[in-house]
């Protein structure tokens, strides 16, 4: 944790607002990693290691996965854990229940986002040291004439803070009392930084990482080592993207080692082989690596072999659980965990089956969060919108085990020998390829032959090192560099 800043002595109060329940990551955003530790540890943190007396942390979604995930915290004397189970009415709610959960002696409480890493206990200092000296109801940090958060708010203010409703927050509080506002000046706006989308948290991890993997030059004459996805990228259904074969070829001829690195876990990887032999592209078992495998070494961390486990899914990921020693389920009594990947034979009753299971206490564990598939007619559903059924019907979110997660890319990794600097990730995501190679410090390829043109790369906001419109341009320009 961040030093500790000596106390000011005056009861002040801080409420970390956390409720919200953005699906924009592939995983719960208040645990995104963020130079080795989550996203909302960071944050609480900084308001521990501050001179405020009381902190109060108000959960909504993912409230018991954060909690499990946040455990080391409860030591704490200063800090209360709160639910808000209206949190999906708006930020006010959130609000009502951080200032319901204070002391009667609090004189003032920071609010604080849960969503900004960059805060400080300095920063956090400043602007009690600066409500102190002025006696202002209001007090927030300033760069060029701009406020931004954390706000202080004196006790005065808490009834309008209270009748504050929908998603509006404290900002038209301090927009009606803005002659009464004082401000911290900071030297730069790195405060403010929130993260709302999948382009803010590369912008953190660069911060946080420095400025290795995600600023280096990059050129394709360092690769070394590939993770290919294979959906969108070497076929479309059962139709193989034109190039394919012969990119895999140069990357013999090459001696580039390469995994065919999906998150696709309806396949064994023997299956995938006959598959692509079908196709006329010859690989290896060695070479395939599914989120099948990945979640099989995942669930070992959860519960332990020869429990029971209820599966929604094809042979894929069936077979890699029996393999590690799990009993599939046929219903959901006495199941310890429901994995769920890709299913073409969906039905009814295999989602009351894991609903009623994750409902009585199993764990919810999701393959992947794809939300598409590319088929050779277009976009069908993916394993995300199964996964979406599920948590609607039972409130719980489930872990991601596939990309953009980065326990898959570390195994993948390990089974190449290979160091993330000079491995690159082929692949037609910018939500899971691209995002997972830039969180695990891997160089990133975006073709433009799965579920994306540039349109919808733009919308992203990522920006991969390359794109090119398909293998056979990305192997161009890869001999064209070597000469």
């Amino acid at each position: 944790m961040a030093a500790r800043v000596q106390m000011v002595g005056t009861s002040v109060g801080a409420v970390i607002l956390a409720a919200g329940g953005g699906h924009r990551f592939g995983q719960i955003k208040q645990l995104l990693p963020l130079g080795g530790k989550p996203l909302l540890a960071r944050v609480l943190d900084a308001v521990l290691a501050s001179p405020v007396q009381q902190v109060v942390l108000v959960l909504g979604a993912h409230a018991s996965t954060i909690r499990q995930q946040l455990a080391g915290y409860a030591a704490q004397p200063r800090l209360l854990i709160v639910d808000n189970p209206a949190w999906q009415q708006g930020l006010s709610t959130s609000l009502r229940a951080g200032l319901a959960a204070l002391g009667l002696d609090v004189a003032a409480v920071l609010m604080v986002l849960g969503d900004q890493p960059h805060v400080s206990p300095e920063l956090i200092a400043r602007l009690l040291r600066r409500w102190q000296q002025t006696g202002a109801r209001l007090v927030a940090p300033a760069y060029k004439g701009s406020w931004g958060n954390p706000v202080l708010f004196a006790r005065s203010l808490f009834p309008e803070l209270r009748a504050v409703t929908g998603d509006r927050g404290g900002r038209d509080v301090v927009r009606r009392h803005a002659d009464e506002l004082a401000l911290v000046e900071v030297d730069a706006a790195l405060c403010f930084d929130d993260i709302d989308t999948p382009a803010d948290y590369v912008r953190a991890l660069q911060l946080f990482q420095g400025e290795g993997a995600l600023s280096r030059e990059k050129r394709l004459s360092d690769i070394r080592h590939l993770l290919i996805d294979m959906d969108g990228v070497m076929y479309r259904g059962m139709t193989a993207i034109p190039g394919a074969r012969e990119f895999l070829d140069f990357c013999r001829e090459r001696g580039i080692p390469f995994l065919l690195f999906t998150n696709n876990s309806s396949l064994t990887p023997q299956e995938y082989v006959t598959k692509l032999a079908g196709m006329d592209i010859h690989v290896a078992p060695q070479e395939v690596f599914t989120s099948s495998a990945a979640t099989a070494m995942h669930l070992g961390k959860v519960i332990p072999p020869g429990s029971r486990v209820y599966v929604i899914g094809e042979s894929g990921v069936r077979e890699a659980l029996r393999a590690a020693g799990y009993e599939v389920a046929d219903g959901h009594e006495g199941v310890a965990a429901v994995v769920v990947g890709w299913d073409r034979h969906l039905t009814y009753r295999k989602l009351k089956e894991a609903t009623l299971a994750i409902r009585a206490g199993a764990a919810f564990i999701g393959t992947n969060p794809d939300k598409t598939y590319p088929a050779e007619e277009g976009l069908v559903p993916g394993n995300g919108a199964i996964l979406a059924a599920i948590e609607a019907a039972t409130d719980v979110s489930p872990f991601i085990v596939g990309k953009p997660e980065l326990p898959i890319f570390q195994v993948a990794l390990d089974r190449l020998d290979a160091d993330a600097a000079h491995t690159a990730i082929i692949g037609d995501r910018p939500e899971t390829d691209i995002l997972g190679g830039q969180r695990a410090g891997l160089m990133t390829i975006l073709v433009l032959t799965g579920v994306v043109g540039e349109r919808e790369l733009a919308a992203s906001g990522l920006a991969p090192d390359w794109v090119f419109a398909d293998l056979p341009a990305l192997q161009n320009a890869w001999v064209a560099e070597l000469g």
